[in-house]
């Protein structure tokens, strides 16, 4: 997949409380190669989100980045100035958030948010409406509704939009965090259908993430599950479907309807998510894991390297190497 274009490395986020610090991403570490689309699977709560926010810095309080790194183009966002991050932003990492109508501005046209965002990174006054009419024509909108303002339009026409503006000026990465929720199945498939169509087109690297597994398989190259905060397993798609390695993404699977029939019964994973106020020591997943063994009770297991685009974090397999 070529050199990568982001490379995070020992990532930590906490959220701070009145009980203490709660750990919402612990020590994760990843790639996203020049041209991969990268998921990150995992249940609410897990950090996926979280992770998406850090890595723009736009985290709300009273989330914390508290340790770790995210070289993205041979540079650190972590430990940028804000200056820094303002060109960064938008020009060469973007984000696609989970509810166009919230990210949207309620009181603004679609062009003036359009142009808004072509205007802070230097396009000048007279050029900004026809790059607003060739970004609406890239996702498939009519140019009449450049006057509309976002109420006026419905939930898929909204997250299209929300994709312009995050290619507006072709960046090298795009964070796509749960762009289809609240869509119907068919306006679903149409946008991420138009989202890799834009990607083979323009050759941008894609985060997405999703609790969708199923979708997930189909259009990305890579998969990272992600489960209390920690990342258990990554492997290519097609791998991970045919072989999952850890138990907890095995149960994700296991949980998933099957596309050829009804032969096989979905079974849900037992039990929840841990409390990150109190989380169990040596393996997050060890209460709800039929597998578990007494070393997955007291010791965390460590991210080993299965292959060279694989790892997983459980003391059950072997010949792991790294």
């Amino acid at each position: 997949m070529g050199d990568p274009v982001l490379s995070v490395r020992d990532l930590c986020v906490d959220y701070l409380t009145e009980a203490g610090p709660v750990r919402a991403v612990d020590r994760v570490s990843f790639e996203v190669a020049r041209g991969e689309v990268l998921g990150i699977a995992g249940e609410s709560g897990s950090g996926k989100s979280t992770v998406a926010q850090a890595l723009l810095r736009i985290l709300p309080p009273p989330a914390v980045i508290t340790g770790g790194q995210a070289v993205f183009e041979g540079r650190d966002l972590l430990r940028m100035s804000e200056p820094e991050l303002r060109a960064v932003r938008w020009r060469r990492l973007s984000l696609v958030f989970q509810s166009a109508m919230d990210a949207l501005n309620p009181v603004l046209t679609i062009g003036e948010q359009l142009a808004d965002t072509l205007r802070a990174h230097g396009l000048s006054a007279g050029a900004t409406r026809p790059r607003a009419l060739e970004l609406l024509a890239l996702v498939g909108i009519a140019p009449d509704r450049l006057a509309s303002f976002p109420h006026q339009l419905s939930g898929g026409m909204r997250q299209r939009v929300g994709i312009a503006i995050a290619l507006a000026l072709e960046p090298a990465l795009v964070v796509l965090d749960e762009p289809t929720t609240a869509l119907d199945v068919i306006t679903e498939g149409e946008i991420l259908q138009r989202l890799l169509e834009l990607r083979r087109r323009f050759g941008f690297s894609v985060i997405f993430i999703t609790h969708d597994l199923m979708r997930m398989m189909q259009i990305c190259d890579r998969v990272a599950v992600f489960y209390s905060g920690r990342l258990v397993e990554v492997a290519p798609a097609v791998e991970l479907r045919a072989a999952p390695r850890h138990p907890y993404t095995q149960g994700l699977l296991r949980a998933l309807p099957s596309l050829y029939g009804c032969d096989e019964a979905q079974v849900s994973i037992p039990g929840a998510p841990p409390s990150l106020l109190s989380p169990p020591p040596g393996c997050r997943f060890h209460p709800r894991c039929a597998q578990a063994v007494d070393l997955c009770r007291t010791e965390e297991p460590r991210l080993a390297q299965l292959g060279e685009r694989s790892a997983a974090a459980c003391h059950l397999l072997e010949g792991a190497v790294g």
